[in-house]
């Protein structure tokens, strides 16, 4: 799997000299891991420039690093509210980041909102007729 970003940029972004090495390696793998979970596998595996993620891949590095407990926030109508006293458990993709990697990804919706369906659709038989 390609990488994301050096680490010596991981240390740039945070301002820091002292990096622990297999911390921020691990910081790294695991931004990697949901961008890719975030796009899918056989997308993100075809990709030949993964820069458009740089800049959510080194937040979400920087968060696992400073804040390993995670972070919630939501996103409603044009404002967005970030609860730091709730944990989702681990690392993860906020919502502005999640909408920021699959409009990297060519996947943004130009809606107001997107459905995503769980399974396909199925027709319908009514009176004789398909719907």
């Amino acid at each position: 799997m390609p990488v994301l970003f050096e680490l010596e940029q991981l240390a740039s972004y945070m301002q820091t000299d002292g990096l622990d090495a297999a911390s921020a390696a691990l910081a790294r793998d695991l931004a990697a891991a949901l961008i890719r979970a975030e796009v899918g596998a056989a997308r993100y595996d075809a990709l030949s420039d993964l820069s458009p993620f740089l800049p959510v891949a080194l937040e979400v590095a920087r968060r696992v690093l400073l804040n390993p407990g995670g972070v919630r926030s939501e996103q409603v109508d044009d404002y967005s509210v970030t609860y730091a006293t709730e944990f989702v458990g681990g690392a993860a993709l906020t919502e502005s980041e999640a909408a920021r990697v699959r409009a990297a990804a060519g996947m943004a919706s130009s809606g107001a909102f997107t459905i995503r369906p769980a399974a396909p659709v199925q027709p319908v038989r009514c009176a004789r007729r398909w719907l």
